[in-house]
């Protein structure tokens, strides 16, 4: 009696203490899974901000003169693209006035001759976002928010157009340029249908005249930055060349992007049967979007997983199996599951002859049938190792192998 309570009282010794010690590290837990996604956050942020620095000194290299001759559409396009971009991300720009506000862009001379806005120029852009943590702790000791910056350069792509001497130099067509969902042209972009892209200009050299052409059947655009497009998916996958002329008075010129148009992915799979008794043989096939790369099957609880478009398993358990297929494209994972899709019942086993067989071998005749249930007697029956004259379940039928039988003499 001592030792049973002894026993006891150390396992709740011990359960009380694993309980105290999860207590304590749980928070542990907690707080850094919180500061993983804190700063996994200000990460992306920090890409982003990247990509709205390039953007921000592609289009100052376009258009050098903007902040000397104090163009103010080509500078509010500027702030705009980049705060609406910011905004996006949920950083905070630096205010000016209360407003958040870019710092504007600089100008190197790179070719020494006192200018710093002729082709081969350099547009210097340099942005700083702040992000406001929401880890205790980890904000108190930063403050709460921590500062992200980022910087990018870009050679001027358009020269001054100066009036001289003796009538003047002749002015220069625009240098087209755009973006496409924020990737600068030429360049390739892709998506699944329904794919929109958002194009914006960036050309240099003033134009007065856009013509956006997207070649899919739609209208096209005269419009500076054109609302956003979503192109069609015929055939699968389908490819647009989108082309950009920009033109004033002194020419024009052209800038294009690739944009690809990917069939939604649909993953699916039949099999040659659904249901019948254990052992249960099945074959399972992908009917799946084509493009995929690794097929995984989960053939439900306990029953393991397999591979390929084609995958075969025995059901050996009678139940009701869930199964999944997960196919791996270049765009992603992409699983589809079945519920209760396949249902296994009970082995069959034949039934044996046991009439003539001794009653003390009646057992091992029933189970090396295949049988797990047992062999009893009926009522009156002979005491000792009688000769066996009838059974209850008739001989070569098919019954579940957990059946039992019931033997007699008569």
């Amino acid at each position: 009696m001592r030792l049973i309570r002894s026993s006891r009282h150390d396992r709740d010794r011990s359960l009380g203490q694993s309980l105290v010690e999860f207590a304590i590290v749980l928070p542990i837990i907690l707080f850094l899974t919180l500061i993983a996604l804190d700063f996994g956050r200000v990460y992306l942020g920090w890409i982003n901000l990247q990509s709205m620095s390039r953007i921000a000194a592609n289009l100052a290299a376009n258009n050098p003169t903007a902040w000397a001759n104090n163009d103010t559409a080509v500078k509010a396009k500027y702030q705009n693209q980049i705060r609406n971009d910011a905004a996006a991300t949920n950083c905070t720009l630096p205010k000016v006035g209360g407003v958040e506000t870019a710092p504007d862009p600089t100008f190197s001379d790179t070719g020494g001759n006192g200018s710093t806005e002729d082709i081969g120029d350099e547009a210097h852009v340099s942005l700083s976002c702040t992000f406001n943590l929401i880890t205790p702790g980890v904000s108190n000791l930063l403050g709460g928010t921590l500062v992200v910056s980022s910087s990018s350069v870009f050679p001027v792509k358009t020269g001054m157009t100066d009036p001289g001497a003796g009538g003047g130099v002749p002015g220069v067509a625009p240098n087209a340029a755009f973006t496409g969902n924020g990737t600068i042209a030429p360049s390739t972009i892709s998506g699944v249908t329904p794919f929109t892209v958002q194009f914006r200009d960036t050309s240099g050299g003033n134009p007065t005249i856009w013509l956006w052409e997207f070649n899919d059947g739609s209208p096209n655009s005269a419009a500076q930055d054109p609302p956003p497009h979503t192109f069609p998916l015929a055939p699968a996958p389908a490819t647009y060349i989108v082309t950009l002329t920009a033109s004033n008075s002194y020419g024009s010129s052209q800038a294009s992007m690739s944009v690809t148009v990917e069939a939604a992915t649909t993953v699916d799979f039949t099999s040659n049967t659904q249901g019948g008794n254990a052992p249960l043989p099945v074959t399972f096939t992908s009917t799946s979007s084509p493009g995929g790369t690794a097929f995984a099957w989960n053939f439900g609880a306990g029953e393991g997983t397999g591979s390929g478009a084609t995958a075969n398993h025995t059901y050996s358990t009678a139940g009701t199996y869930t199964v999944s297929l997960t196919v791996t494209y270049p765009t992603g994972d992409v699983t589809t599951t079945k519920t209760n899709y396949i249902s296994v019942n009970v082995a069959l086993c034949t039934v044996p002859h046991l009439d003539g067989v001794r009653r003390n071998n009646a057992q091992a005749t029933w189970s090396a049938a295949g049988f797990t249930g047992t062999v009893s007697d009926g009522p009156s029956h002979p005491s000792g190792n009688y000769i066996i004259k009838s059974q209850s379940l008739t001989a070569t039928s098919q019954v579940p192998c957990t059946s039992s039988v019931v033997v007699n003499n008569p």
